[in-house]
């Protein structure tokens, strides 16, 4: 019998309402980190992590992106995104999300997580709870480490009011004088969360800096009476722009930058619910700022601080077990990682697998003498940084060290600054960034003389060069050595730090010349091959979709009959499951443990998958403003492993949410036994290792260390 088959669906026109709002769609990512505070199966202290999270969160979300829609709105630019709303309409739906969540985030610590840290000891004390002992000892703490450092400001003095800092706002008196209003601001140098020395053994207790405050802020005022408090925190624009056409210095204009936010304009205000309704109206007049959003918070403010509870010793029986990071089986104990990576190409699963070969790399490179140079891309690093560290030592040993230095690393430019300063000291040569670009790409190169020749060894990432965001972050490393790579590698600083004429590389890709073109040129080929009947299937992971060219193309390859497999930890732009334009299309985006950072691009390409790494999600700012790298994956191995990778992800049925028509997200689950992908790259991990030792793939011999 003849099979039946069904009626072609007429293609969709792509139109506006075929793209979520960018805002949105990370209000909903924030939102499902948020979930994860509220989960039952989770350690308590795992979900304030997530609760902290979203607080961090939430604080950047104004800081730019509000920041950015407020200063739109007030230069009267009504333009339209892609999905048809204005600046005006984007922020209404902004004020009316996040108060819904802002709702939320305090439902669950109130409710849930205040009272069960109570449950095993980790209590807030107030006032009211504390005992005549304590109040004693906190009067003697406030006085000898507090009432020194805070510096009452009368009302009518106050000049500006720095960004993301709690404050208080007092009502004082006395019989003889009309009341006046003075400020406090509390600065980071204290420590928010004051231990009560009394506690019982094995609780932790403590009352909070700013209710320290008041409970003994009436010493400040000797003869008066405090009559009421406000407790706030305002939120200021950090979108600034650096002038690099008019000025010289890029290194001077980003610190001019960094001098205008802190009177940038407010865009938020939170105010803790109780205060007297006149010194409500004094705070929205202190923000200065009419248009700024105000929120009432339900509770005690800036909910960062509690990454310090998140980090208490003593409590690991309220934390997760730790998935402890592998050593790569691909390199031998004691074996140089110039003969490792000369042995065979070298892919690494962060964290799950340790970034210690990659520190390796340039640690080894700093002081082998055969090395003579050193290229390196720097956008953000860690506190006490060893990458950092490897190029100063590689630098002063007389090597040839360039590194380029991205300065527009947003609130990662006082840092950057300060580290650039010590590389130049040391004598390195220092490139801050490309005018009008961010550079965004991570790529390291060393170059080593072998044997009368030129060999050089790369590193190729989807994360920053950061040991300490290695370990919360999934991303994939590539190390290789293979002499095309290099050459484009080669010809990709003196593009970038030589302002030489830009080149068609034989196996890179760069943004913001060719890198789209060659992904929607991959996107074409599936859609072709699916045209004629072949099976097409596109299987991508990235942070964020929102570029307009990129969603398009895979519509398009959607409507050709492409199966396309999307996992968007973020924004994602793009509405699966649309009948005749995006049936095909399937998105999820896993929140778990690990924040998901690699970007993973694959394609079936008819039975002979081509696979790609990369630095850039799909977003307009990645393909066209900043300067990012698109690696393809020539190891075999390495492909297929990160297949595996990938089809991984696409069966987590734990921590995977499935993003349908409407926007919304919904839990991926399944009546088999649940799967969690991050659980099972760790397990792999240790499998992979365990296995490597009974049964190693070489043999290594010592050999004496020559002098």
């Amino acid at each position: 019998m003849p099979r039946n088959i069904p009626a072609p669906v007429a293609p969709v026109t792509i139109a506006e309402e075929h793209f979520i709002n960018r805002e949105l769609s990370w209000l909903a990512f924030n939102e499902r980190v948020l979930e994860e505070a509220s989960r039952p199966g989770l350690p308590v202290l795992e979900r304030v992590k997530f609760l902290a999270i979203t607080a961090s969160n939430l604080d950047e979300f104004f800081m730019v992106r509000v920041g950015g829609l407020q200063l739109m709105k007030e230069q009267g630019k009504r333009g339209k995104d892609q999905s048809g709303m204005t600046p005006t309409q984007q922020l209404e739906k902004i004020r009316e999300r996040v108060a819904d969540f802002v709702a939320r985030q305090y439902l669950i610590l109130n409710n849930t997580l205040l009272p069960e840290l109570r449950q095993h000891g980790i209590r807030r004390m107030r006032a009211a709870e504390l005992s005549p002992h304590q109040r004693t000892l906190l009067q003697d703490h406030f006085m000898e480490h507090v009432f020194p450092v805070l510096s009452p400001v009368d009302v009518e003095r106050i000049t500006s009011l720095p960004a993301l800092q709690i404050a208080l706002l007092f009502q004082v008196g006395s019989e003889d004088a009309e009341d006046r209003e003075v400020l406090f601001v509390l600065p980071p140098s204290l420590p928010r969360h004051v231990t009560i020395p009394d506690a019982e053994a094995g609780a932790h207790a403590y009352v909070n800096l700013e209710d320290l405050v008041e409970l003994f802020a009436h010493h400040y005022f000797p003869g008066e009476k405090v009559k009421g408090v406000a407790r706030f925190r305002i939120s200021r624009n950090t979108d600034i722009a650096v002038d690099e056409e008019g000025g010289d210095d890029l290194a001077s204009e980003m610190e001019e930058v960094l001098d205008k936010r802190l009177n940038s304009p407010t865009i938020r205000i939170e105010i803790e619910q109780g205060a007297p309704k006149s010194l409500e109206r004094s705070v929205r007049q202190l923000g200065g700022q009419r248009s700024a959003q105000v929120y009432a918070i339900p509770g005690e403010l800036d909910l960062r601080s509690y990454w310090s509870i998140v980090g208490l010793s003593g409590f690991d029986e309220l934390k997760v077990e730790p998935w402890e990071g592998k050593p790569s089986t691909s390199i031998e104990p004691g074996e140089s990682i110039f003969d490792a990576i000369r042995r065979k190409d070298i892919l690494l699963h962060h964290p799950y697998e340790s970034f210690d070969p990659v520190l390796q790399l340039l640690e080894t490179a700093a002081s082998d003498a055969d090395v003579v140079a050193i290229k390196q891309i720097l956008y953000r690093t860690a506190k006490n940084s060893r990458v950092i560290n490897a190029l100063i030592k590689a630098a002063k040993a007389g090597k040839h060290v360039t590194v380029l230095v991205e300065l527009k690393a947003r609130f990662d430019e006082e840092r950057n600054l300060e580290r650039a300063e010590d590389l130049i000291e040391a004598g390195a040569q220092i490139i801050y960034g490309v005018r009008g670009l961010k550079t965004h790409a991570k790529i390291c190169l060393v170059m080593r003389r072998e044997a009368g020749h030129m060999v050089r060894y790369m590193h190729f990432g989807t994360g920053n060069y950061n040991e300490a965001t290695s370990k919360l972050y999934t991303d994939i490393s590539y190390l290789t050595c293979r002499p095309d790579y290099g050459s484009d590698a080669s010809a990709f600083f003196n593009t970038v730090t030589g302002r030489s004429r830009f080149q068609h590389f034989e196996k890179l890709s760069m943004a913001p010349f060719g890198l789209r073109e060659r992904l929607i040129t991959m996107i074409d080929s599936e859609a072709d091959r699916a045209a004629q009947g072949e099976p097409g299937e596109i299987m991508h992971k990235m942070n964020a979709l929102e570029d307009h060219e990129m969603i398009c193309a895979l519509y398009k390859a959607s409507q050709k009959g492409v199966k396309i497999r999307l996992n968007v930890r973020g924004i994602c732009c793009l509405r699966p499951g649309v009948k005749g334009l995006s049936e095909n299309i399937q998105v999820v985006s896993i929140i778990d443990r690990h924040l998901e950072h690699a970007r993973i691009f694959a394609f079936k390409q008819g039975g002979a998958p081509v696979v790609f790494i990369a630095s850039a999600d799909f977003m307009s700012r990645n393909l066209s403003k900043r300067v990012e790298l698109l690696v393809p994956i020539a190891d075999s191995a390495a492909r297929k492993r990160l297949l595996s990778i990938m089809e991984t992800f696409f069966s987590d049925t734990t921590n995977a949410r499935a993003l349908q028509s409407d926007g919304v997200y919904k839990a991926v689950t399944s009546a088999a036994k649940p799967v969690r992908s991050q659980e099972v790259f760790s397990k792999e991990a240790a499998k992979r290792v365990k296995q490597h030792i009974q049964a190693p793939d070489i043999l290594v011999p010592h050999t004496p260390k020559t002098t």
